[in-house]
């Protein structure tokens, strides 16, 4: 594990310190749940606050919190990781993101390569 770092907040997104931070702060903002997605009845659809400012930037990995570790939680779990760092393929940051996904001790992994547009090879597990 890894230490804070503060100063990756302000770090370019070439950098790998500044890459780092802009895929966890995709990752780990609740995306808001949309009407396919599996939630317990009543559930708040979560989302958050800066959504109205950067609503590419979360993930709705959450709603898999309480899926059982099959295939098809896999495939989500790719699909939301891909849809949350479309932005960085967007901006012209990043030329491609693959995402794999997998269960390590029954924990849900995904590991991330990206290729920046300047050919520059980062990866991110998460």
């Amino acid at each position: 594990m890894s230490n804070f770092n503060l100063k990756a907040l302000t770090e370019p997104l070439k950098s790998e310190s500044g890459l780092k931070h802009a895929v966890l702060q995709s990752l780990l903002n609740f995306g808001k749940a949309q009407i396919n997605d599996e939630i317990e009845s009543g559930q708040d659809k979560q989302g958050w606050w800066g959504t109205e400012f950067k609503p590419d930037i979360s993930c709705r990995d959450w709603t898999l919190a309480r899926a059982k570790n099959t295939n098809d939680t896999l495939i989500k779990s790719k699909r939301f990781t891909e849809q949350s760092l479309q932005w960085l393929i967007d901006n012209n940051t990043a030329k491609t993101i693959d995402v794999t996904t997998s269960f390590e001790q029954m924990k849900l992994v995904r590991t991330i390569d990206i290729t920046l547009i300047d050919n520059t090879k980062y990866q991110v597990k998460a």
